[in-house]
């Protein structure tokens, strides 16, 4: 399996997935990491945006062009209203 490595974490469903589909327009598959447990449990944490590693160049490169890069720390703290700029 390829690595995948988390780009960006939100707490709203409907900014993951606009964010998410400007990649996915691009070429770049991603993976939302706890989507399926929001739609159990809403509130239970926050999605994570995911791309293949290889891919991680291109992906920050599209989300920094619009200014919705995280700064790439996967253990981030604390969920966000939005992508985690910190």
């Amino acid at each position: 399996m390829e690595e995948v490595v988390t780009i960006a974490t939100f707490t709203e469903p409907l900014e993951a997935e606009m964010v998410r589909l400007r990649l996915e327009s691009a070429g770049i598959e991603t993976f939302l990491a706890g989507e399926n447990a929001r739609i159990m449990e809403p509130g239970l944490g926050p999605l994570q945006l995911q791309v293949k590693a290889a891919d991680e160049d291109d992906a920050r490169a599209i989300l920094a062009d619009r200014g919705d890069e995280n700064s790439g720390d996967e253990n981030a703290s604390g969920p966000s209203t939005g992508p985690d700029m910190s």
